[in-house]
């Protein structure tokens, strides 16, 4: 590893991601602490557990078999549902909510689990469907020989729980520290609390970063409990992958289950992108007072019209926060696979990130730079690419160093002793392998930013991004602008993996 290199990138990263985390903490005095297990907060935590539980049991029972039956089994049309599964991922929860609101008349927690459980399933699917596929095809066969596809079963599934319960931990984060949600569904219906309403409302009160910060603490602990098993499980996943010479498994032949797999599969696309996008068409197109191309066409000129201010900073912002996270990840990621015993200091700090609160990590960006040395940055567009950088580089670091875990070190004591430097053997040896994976975490860097709504509520610069647009828009009403608005920010989220569908070779690496 090249020392200075690590340096640098350890400085960046310390700064944007680490720096709001610190510059919180150290604001929180004794006086703010009082009060912070009471029975309202506590109440608060237990809905909020409850609803990170039941969004990661639903997103778990559905990606686990979406996974299997898109990746390994001869179900018809598997290769286009497993694209189109990646889709909700790819939308921002406060759409899905959108959509569902004017579907059903479901309100309250039940709505707030079904939507976001929906939202984060594919992470399940995406990393079990890895994981299946990583399974030698010998041992399948034999196991086909033994006892037919239950032993297949009973073989496989040991191997690729593991992943899925790392990314059923990633969906109990991201559920437990929405916003906007909640927020939404609030906002039509029944009230609905969780913690990210104790942390906004504690900031919007009195501005105080102190109190914010100590009544997300509880939060936080909740959230790093849910990290810290997720890494280990992230760890595991290549015990169960290439064992001598891989031979890839065959498609699973369902028979009589072909059927009701297809039913299936259909059936969890129809409730996580065709109703909702579907929905949103119907509205933009007159909805109501009778659906009519013309009127599509005119709401999309408008929402266009209007949106695209928002549009050009969103995409431009998250395209640079996406840019700025590949030589961070490149180091970084080299670094963390290669830390040796540190490996779990390493990554606990390089996650810490994400176990804050989107919003929390928003106002520890506004104590941090919201300073007359730094007010120029505060105040310019380019602080919503700062902001991203440090919320989401962790992700890319991740996907990085998975990419690096399956690289024979060999390789590079090699180029060590034909005597290249470090800095040549990372962008020589290292670099071409893992383009794969850098690109893929620019990509997810990208997307997560461009659907980010709850790190920039907060931030006057990121006011000015699409997603800010149409959380004001739809809280002001429901009309065809507002759909076609929310179509239009769907497009532009997915555009990335679009462009790679169809001009790319072979498949991101985006996992980490």
């Amino acid at each position: 590893m090249s020392r200075p290199l690590v340096a640098a990138a350890l400085a960046v990263f310390a700064l944007l991601a680490l720096g709001p985390v610190a510059c919180m903490l150290a604001r929180v005095g004794a006086d703010d602490l009082a009060g912070v297990l009471g029975a309202r907060t506590l109440a608060l935590l237990g809905r909020t557990l409850l609803l990170g539980l039941g969004s990661a049991a639903l997103a778990a029972l559905l990606g686990l078999v979406f996974g299997f039956l898109t990746a390994r089994t001869d179900v018809p049309g598997a290769g286009l549902w497993r694209a189109l599964g990646v889709v909700p991922l790819l939308v921002p929860p406060l759409v899905l909510a959108m959509s569902w609101a004017g579907l059903c008349s479901l309100r309250g927690g039940l709505a707030t689990v079904l939507v976001l459980a929906l939202s984060t399933f594919p992470l399940v699917a995406l990393y079990s469907a890895r994981a299946w596929e990583r399974i030698d095809g010998r041992r399948e066969e034999a196991a086909l020989l033994a006892g037919g596809l239950g032993a297949v079963l009973r073989m496989e599934l040991p191997l690729v729980l593991p992943s899925a319960a790392c990314a059923a931990c990633f969906a109990f984060v991201f559920a437990v520290n929405d916003f906007a949600v909640p927020d939404y569904v609030s906002s039509i219906g029944p009230k609905y609390n969780v913690y990210a309403d104790e942390v906004f409302a504690s900031w919007r009160s009195d501005q105080a970063v102190g109190h914010a910060v100590a009544a997300a603490l509880p939060l936080v602990a909740l959230t790093l409990l849910a990290l810290v098993p997720a890494l280990g499980l992230r760890r595991r996943q290549p015990l169960a992958s290439f064992e001598g010479d891989f031979r890839r498994p065959a498609a699973l032949v369902l028979g009589r289950w072909r059927a009701p797999a297809l039913a299936f599969v259909l059936g969890v696309l129809a409730l996580a992108v065709f109703l909702p996008l579907g929905r949103l068409v119907w509205e933009a197109g007159g909805g109501a007072r009778g659906f009519a191309p013309a009127r599509l066409q005119a709401s999309f000129a408008r929402a266009l019209e209007l949106g695209r201010g928002n549009l050009q900073t969103s995409l431009t912002m998250a395209l640079v926060a996406a840019l700025a996270c590949v030589p961070l990840a490149l180091v970084l990621g080299h670094a963390l696979e290669r830390a040796g015993r540190w490996a779990w200091l390493a990554q606990f700090a390089c996650v810490l990130p994400l176990a804050v609160p989107a919003i929390l990590f928003g106002i520890g960006n506004i104590a941090l730079w919201n300073r007359p040395l730094t007010g120029a940055l505060y105040d310019s567009p380019a602080m919503v690419a700062v902001l991203h950088v440090g919320r989401f580089a962790p992700l890319a670091v991740l996907a990085a160093a998975a990419g690096v875990a399956m690289l024979d070190p060999r390789l590079e004591e090699a180029a060590r002793l034909a005597g290249a430097r470090p800095a040549r053997r990372l962008l020589v040896i290292v670099a071409p392998p893992l383009a794969r994976a850098l690109l893929g975490g620019a990509t997810l860097v990208f997307v997560l930013a461009m659907r980010e709504l709850d790190a920039a509520i907060l931030v006057p610069a990121a006011n000015g991004t699409i997603l800010f647009r149409l959380y004001n828009a739809v809280h002001f009403g429901r009309d065809d602008f507002v759909a076609a608005l929310a179509l239009l920010t769907v497009f532009f989220v997915a555009l990335p993996g679009v462009l790679w569908a169809l001009f790319g070779r072979g498949r991101l690496e985006v996992l980490p």
